[in-house]
């Protein structure tokens, strides 16, 4: 499966751990591709120099080190979200033909797109639970 990891999602795993911590790390040990566009690599680069100046640095140097695919952002608009700074990243999930977003965003998960699936940490640990 190919997942394409939300700027929420790697604030939540890489500031604080707690559940999007620990999936990640059994995403990072299982078959599944993990994505971060380029749009959410600079938007997480951008929260964590304004909200954690302090270990901005070795978050970010220590992230870009993990087993994940980056990958280029499209200009092309794929989609319609009801918040539009969601757009580029359903566009890029879109572009490069993600199974999954994994996400926090509300806006996201009310969405009820049918592709790609969208799913917070919580219900992509279940889902890995039950399969």
């Amino acid at each position: 499966m190919k997942i394409l990891l939300d700027t929420n999602v790697l604030i939540s795993a890489f500031i604080f751990g707690g559940q999007a911590g620990r999936l990640l790390s059994m995403l990072f040990e299982s078959e599944h591709k993990l994505y971060v566009s380029d749009y959410v690599d600079q938007e997480f680069k951008k929260k964590l120099d304004d909200k954690w100046p302090e270990k901005a640095d070795k978050v970010y140097t220590m992230y870009r080190q993990m087993h994940i695919s980056f990958c280029e952002s499209t200009e092309m608009i794929l989609g319609r979200l009801r918040d539009e700074k969601d757009i580029p990243v359903l566009s890029d999930a879109l572009y490069h033909h993600i199974d999954v977003i994994l996400t926090g965003d509300k806006d996201f998960l009310e969405a009820e797109l049918e592709y790609p699936l969208i799913y917070s940490p919580t219900m992509l640990l279940d889902y890995l639970r039950l399969n």
